[in-house]
């Protein structure tokens, strides 16, 4: 392997990681300047390992002075997966480190927190590089202790201190979840290398799969907040805007990550990936549902990025590896900007407040089935299989579609406003049906096998029930039944509260220095 693609993979990194001790002992302007320019350097090191694997093909990086079956060995993987991963990290790492040092500015402890984000992002984009089990255990495990550090970076906030005790304990057991599958793996297949393990299971080698994919999930939805496991991410508002966004945007990606890059694995295990499937699709719908109802701007962003997970989860559940990679793409991008601008969102009309009476819900239902048929008839013609992973995917979008016509044409303003709801509807199918083809042609390698139609039925049914209830939601102040559901959405159905209790005994609230 030539020492141009080991010292590029190495730098990507490594340059947040440098930029990260250099800061410690830096002026605070000085770590701002310092950590984002290695941000930067980072971002433009993506795309020139984007343009090498365009050029050369996927390449493995692997150092192994002591056997390439020793523990202590290490490997970097550049494929279209980790390019695409890097170029989108460092990128938002860029940004969000840009807009701190404006948003801290005069912060004491700035200089801190530049090094804590730059390590943070470092760790990440190692996560993403990683083609060693235990390295990507390492690389994990930092990314969880670096986040944590900037959760607190208000010590004397009694609410930031324990949202922080409550996402390490979730972590923690997310990071013993990936260490037994580990080792799980090593014990049936003695190397801790993902090309020798992946090589075995395409051979017919399936031993100990089940277990280390049920493993695998759980660790999945652990680190991306799924139900039940959710409430901590609502509970980190009180950490920096910063923090927020570039949490929102790369951390809680990473257990869609996870599944992605070990899809094979997960394709060999059909129970894991209906335990996704199922625990997805509840966390997408109880998401949106809370969402719906949260006066709070970031709380109402934080179960938006909940429900979004879901989804992705979903997506990893029924085998569309490569829509939930595109997913975690443009998911990264719009709660990365939806951070960094919420205080643009005050005084908008909030969801609830606005009627969707019958003849609303009729035309976009109707509109959105004509928009989707067309769509999928579309893709079907220029790229015949592309929507081979479900058809559930486009029942969800004609939702979507009939739920965004409604709101259009409930929202008054006459024609115009309604041309222009048709309008972003389309552009809405067809950019959905162009990225289902997109992720047919770059990720088709990723695909599994079809999930069960019970399962898939299933699905439909929870995102039919999740329409009915935005469509009624607004209806809710008129019935007692109604007013006492609001109360308990907008509550989460107090899940937070129950384990917050269960914190409090295991971890007992109080300062920490």
């Amino acid at each position: 392997m030539s020492l141009f693609i080991s010292l590029l993979l190495l730098a990507v990194p490594g340059l947040p990681i440098f930029a990260g001790f250099w800061a410690r002992f830096s002026s605070p302007e000085t770590a701002g300047r310092l950590t984002v320019r290695a941000a930067v350097g980072s971002a433009l090191l993506a795309a020139v390992a984007g343009v090498t694997l365009l050029l050369q093909g996927s390449q493995v990086v692997r150092w192994a002075p002591w056997g390439a079956d020793a523990a202590l060995a290490a490997a970097l993987r550049l494929d279209a997966v980790s390019a695409t991963m890097i170029l989108l990290i460092s990128f938002l790492g860029a940004v969000v480190l840009r807009f701190s040092q404006r948003y801290l500015a005069g912060d004491p402890l700035q200089a801190r927190f530049f090094s804590w984000m730059s390590f943070t992002l470092g760790a990440v984009l190692l996560v993403v590089l990683s083609s060693h089990l235990l390295l990507l255990l390492a690389a994990w495990i930092a990314t969880s202790l670096c986040l944590h550090r900037l959760l607190l970076h208000y010590p004397d906030r009694a609410g930031a201190v324990f949202a922080a005790r409550k996402k390490f304990v979730v972590s923690r057991l997310g990071d013993f979840c990936l260490l037994t599958a580990a080792w799980v793996l090593h014990a049936h297949y003695h190397t801790f290398d993902l090309d020798q393990i992946f090589a075995a299971v395409a051979g017919g080698n399936t031993a100990g799969l089940g277990v280390v994919g049920l493993l695998l999930a759980v660790c999945a939805m652990l680190k991306s907040a799924q139900f039940p496991f959710h409430s901590w991410l609502p509970d980190t508002m009180e950490t920096p805007t910063p923090v927020s966004a570039f949490m929102h945007a790369g951390i809680i990606n990473a257990g869609g990550f996870l599944i992605v890059r070990l899809s094979p694995i997960l394709a060999a295990a059909p129970l894991a990936s209906q335990v996704l499937a199922i625990g997805g699709a509840l966390t997408a719908a109880f998401g949106a549902m809370v969402m719906l109802a949260q006066p709070s701007v970031k709380r109402a962003l934080a179960y938006s990025t909940i429900a979004q997970m879901g989804f992705m989860i979903l997506q990893c559940g029924l085998g569309a590896y490569g829509l939930a990679l595109l997913h975690i793409v443009a998911h990264s991008l719009y709660k990365a900007h939806a951070f960094l601008t919420a205080g643009s969102t005050i005084g908008a009309v909030p969801r609830v407040a606005l009627p969707l009476r019958l003849p609303a819900l009729t035309v976009g239902v109707l509109s959105g089935g004509l928009l989707v048929t067309f769509g999928a008839t579309v893709l079907q013609w220029v790229a015949p299989g592309a929507i081979a992973y479900s058809g559930v995917f486009t029942v969800i979008l004609l939702f979507a579609i009939a739920y965004l016509i409604a709101r259009a044409w409930s929202a008054g303003g006459g024609v115009r406003v309604m041309i222009q709801g048709w309008a972003v509807a389309t552009a809405v199918t067809v950019l959905s049906f162009a990225l289902h083809a997109v992720s047919s042609v770059l990720f088709g390698h990723l695909s599994a096998n079809p999930p069960p139609r019970a399962l898939l039925i299933g699905v439909g049914a929870v995102f039919a029930g999740l329409f009915l209830f935005q469509s009624l939601l607004w209806r809710t102040n008129r019935h007692a039944m109604g007013r006492r559901l609001y109360v308990h959405v907008l509550n989460g159905f107090y899940l937070g509260t129950f384990f917050n209790r269960l914190l409090n005994q295991l971890w007992p609230r109080h300062a920490v220095n």
